[in-house]
């Protein structure tokens, strides 16, 4: 297992625009040609697997929600939180992943919440080498 450092930037694009950033120290490892990127966030576990041409991010603790990301498709969770559960719909429109020493996966999706639009989203993931 080795130690990566994760960079997100996030941005929301509805109203007005809001970016989120965020860097973890993550345990990542390769199984099966699959790269999985182990990180928390407050009392959350979130888990990336990276394949070719897909993302599915899990959370666990917290919240609990697997949301998948594959260029062109649809995919529906549910976005399970202490203070109730909301049903999650992403449409990804744009899904880049280049893997190496430094991987970044870039993702622009539409998100929906209880199939009511929310945002357009721009979702970029950098990961480099922790030494």
């Amino acid at each position: 297992m080795n130690k990566v450092i994760v960079k997100i930037n996030s941005k929301q694009k509805n109203d007005k625009q809001n970016t989120i950033k965020m860097k973890a120290l993550a345990n990542a490892y390769t199984k099966n040609g699959i790269l999985y990127v182990i990180y928390k966030e407050k009392e959350t576990s979130t888990m990336l697997k990276i394949q070719k041409d897909s993302l599915t991010l899990t959370r666990t603790g917290g919240v609990q929600q697997q949301q998948v990301f594959v260029e062109g498709k649809e995919s529906v969770s549910d976005y399970i939180t202490p203070y109730g559960n909301l049903k999650m719909k992403v449409k990804t429109h744009r899904l880049e992943i280049i893997t190496g020493m430094k991987s970044t996966i870039k993702i622009d999706y539409a998100l929906y919440i209880n199939n009511s639009w929310q945002s357009d989203n721009e979702l970029m993931i950098r990961l480099e080498p922790a030494n």
